[in-house]
């Protein structure tokens, strides 16, 4: 690094500017550590730099200043570790998540800085000219004019096929009109299959028009596999490709890469299929038939990423049954003896899928795998989410593996393996005292294996005796000893005193504990426990009201506390004490979420905590619940229409649009277009689910989103 690359950053006043951490103070010193010689030290300043001035793709009002002193370093060929440098400008170049005012500042920063990076695009370390094709490509539009000619004359230069194909993904971002003909030249076959791949990308990500020409060539790209491997501008270049083009094209080049290409481009077809099933509600119909051909492939990671897809996009899974009852009821070894297998992962997505389908050839598979000890807790939780019944089989298998797990959890060393043991033993046990608790007393049966569990407080145990009921009462003196041992915390007191009750009838086994309970400095587990059941409150209000009126600073669990102690006052009809813990909750930052909920149903009488409320409508993870809450305390409409908006775009619908919608009732009229199509519309839901189970979601919230549109009258 030459000298005058940092020279003025100290002219700055970075402390009146910010970051992701607070004040950018420390921006001139990390920069310098980033390219210093220590090699650690320069490690983790890179990596704050990554995770301040831009954090998650998000930039701060410090970003437009440290950009200049990024691209001197970066274009410096006397910097050290340049390459992190110049792909940091390019995250920055390439991301929009910013206050618009922080935006523009970055976009004339990056712009002023364009002449500088050129010469990148000529540098001699292959791995800066690839990263630079990103940062170059991803410059503001009016850098065109000198980007696009200085990446036409390097393409007659380059040998490296990543940097050539990154040159025209640049081109095609900067200047999608006047660079389409020279991208659909580069998909000529006698073209590198990555140069061909890395024009079809920018074709498709600049939405210029697709030829059948384009089409040959992403089966002539993919039939050997993945051409453009570690390619800084997409993880998966074939997935953004026919993502991007239309179905009838998507099927037929799916198609003929399934049937024609390797195992790996079968399953890129298979994921990218599924992709495309999680954005649109038609294409689960009409991927259906391919999905469940990727079952009767010969390669066993296409058929288990074709059975990952099937459990989401149920259209596809009648036609794989067949195939998936035939393996579940013979399989192989590696099911048995690894369950991190993919045959395992197959076992268990084929008995999935078949008791989504109410087929019955799940049973006995299951039943001897389950004794085994090889059936992942997910299938159990799935029998109690669709409402399979106890059976003596069943129920049998439950007693035997429960029996054979051991009661305390397994030492807490032995590196990542044993983590994943512990893990796997918590998950298994968890998920079958639920399936006894879901069954209640018709799995009075497993009593004897339920009892020995009481003094180890694991799972669903005691709440599994509870549902049982009368039928559990061997369980009495165990439940009884806990109850009354001074050494248990209360929680697992009162859990067994309220399973007392449950199996004796006796309520007074509850009211009992309250009231020791409260007698032992935790009136809010006694409070909580005391609702449940009916009892008064009327003993343990003055120390509800103790704990919801003392400040507790700026500690986060005693805040939380105060909001619990609060939200039990408002039950018993209390709005004095629950408005100084909402309002100090909200001043604290601390708990926001609940406090503005709390101050909602409070209601009218939360007026004077309003303004604290309308403070939280800029915030980017409070706004919708601070729009609720001034909703019910002031009738407003207008605050909760946008808040509907706003989060609708970031995260999709739920149960919290539900809610908000019937509040709103009448009021959200303006809403009513977007959400028809959000709800008739060929389009998924964004944003909804984990991975494996978002098509699923999206059919979940589309249904309710449909039954308060019909509250509402539409």
């Amino acid at each position: 690094m030459t000298a005058s690359a940092l020279d003025g950053i100290d002219d700055i006043d970075w402390a009146s500017l910010g970051h992701a951490y607070g004040s950018a103070a420390d921006v001139p010193q990390t920069l310098r550590d980033a390219v210093g010689q220590d090699e650690e030290l320069a490690g983790e300043a890179t990596e704050h730099l990554f995770g301040s001035i831009y954090h998650q793709g998000t930039l701060y009002s410090a970003t437009p200043w440290a950009v200049p002193f990024v691209a001197r370093l970066a274009a410096d060929p006397g910097t050290r570790r340049r390459e992190g440098l110049v792909f940091l400008l390019g995250s920055i170049a390439a991301t929009g998540d910013a206050d618009p005012h922080v935006l523009a500042d970055v976009r004339t920063a990056l712009a002023r800085e364009t002449r500088r990076l050129l010469p990148l695009l000529d540098d001699p370390d292959v791995e800066i000219r690839h990263v630079a094709t990103y940062l170059l490509g991803n410059l503001p539009p009016e850098s065109a004019a000198e980007v696009v000619p200085a990446l036409r004359a390097r393409r007659g230069r380059e040998r490296s096929p990543r940097v050539l194909a990154g040159l025209l993904a640049a081109a095609g971002r900067l200047d999608p009109p006047n660079t389409a003909a020279w991208l659909a030249a580069e998909l000529e076959p006698g073209r590198p299959a990555a140069v061909r791949a890395g024009a079809l990308w920018a074709i498709a990500d600049a939405a210029l028009p697709w030829s059948g020409a384009a089409a040959e060539a992403v089966v002539d790209c993919w039939l050997n596999g993945e051409p453009l491997k570690n390619w800084v501008w997409s993880d998966d270049t074939f997935g953004d490709i026919v993502s991007r083009i239309d179905t009838a094209s998507f099927a037929e080049l799916c198609h003929a890469l399934f049937e024609r290409g390797t195992a790996e481009a079968a399953r890129a077809v298979i994921q990218t299929t599924y992709e495309r099933c999680v954005r649109s509600r038609s294409a689960r119909a009409e991927s259906a038939p391919l999905l469940a051909a990727g079952i009767d492939h010969p390669d066993f990671s296409v058929r288990v990423a074709a059975a990952t897809a099937i459990q989401d996009v149920p259209a596809a899974a009648p036609a794989a049954a067949d195939a998936l009852a035939a393996y579940v009821a013979d399989p192989p070894p590696a099911a048995v003896e690894d369950v991190n297998s993919n045959e395992a992962r197959l076992f268990g997505s084929g008995l999935e899928i078949l008791i989504a389908l109410g087929d019955p050839r799940w049973r006995e598979p299951l039943t001897t795998a389950l004794t085994a000890g090889r059936i992942a807790p997910d299938v159990l939780g799935l029998l109690i989410d669709t409402g399979v019944t106890c059976d003596p089989d069943l129920l049998t298998a439950v007693r035997r593996r429960l029996a054979a797990l051991p009661q305390e959890q397994p030492e807490q060393s032995g590196g990542y393996d044993a983590l994943l043991a512990r893990n796997r033993w918590h998950n298994e046990g968890n998920a079958l005292t639920r399936m006894l608790r879901h069954w209640g007393p018709d799995a009075a049966d497993a009593v004897p294996e339920l009892i020995p569990l009481i003094p180890y407080d694991q799972w669903w145990t005691v709440q599994a005796l509870a549902a049982i009921g009368p039928a559990a009462a061997a369980a009495v003196p165990a439940l009884t000893r806990v109850r009354d041992d001074p050494e248990a915390s209360w929680p697992r007191r009162l859990q067994c005193a309220e399973a007392l009750a449950a199996v004796t009838g006796d309520i007074g086994h509850v009211s009992a504990c309250v009231a020791e309970a409260a007698a032992g400095g935790r009136p809010v587990a006694a409070a909580r426990t005391a609702l449940r059941h009916g009892l008064p409150l009327d003993g343990l209000l003055p120390a509800l009201r103790d704990i919801a009126v003392t400040a507790g600073g700026d500690d986060a669990s005693a805040i939380g506390v105060r909001i619990e102690a609060a939200w039990l006052l408002l039950d018993a009809g209390e709005t004095h004490a629950p408005l100084r813990a909402a309002a100090d909750a909200l001043d604290s930052g601390r708990h926001v979420a609940d406090a503005a909920k709390l101050a909602g149903l409070i209601g009218p009488a939360a007026a004077d905590l309003v303004p604290r409320l309308r403070d939280l409508l800029d915030d980017r993870h409070h706004f919708a619940d601070a729009a609720l809450a001034i909703r019910r305390v002031t009738g407003e409409a207008a605050p909760l229409v946008d808040a509907v908006r706003r989060r609708l775009a970031r995260v999709g619908a739920g149960k919290w649009l539900v809610e908000s919608l019937r509040e709103l009732g009448a009021d959200a009229a303006p809403l009513l277009p977007e959400l028809r199509e959000l709800a008739h519309g060929d389009a998924a839901i964004q944003g909804t689910g984990v991975y494996g189970r978002q098509a699923r979601r999206d059919d979940e919230e589309r249904r309710q989103l449909l039954a308060v549109l019909a509250e509402l009258g539409n």
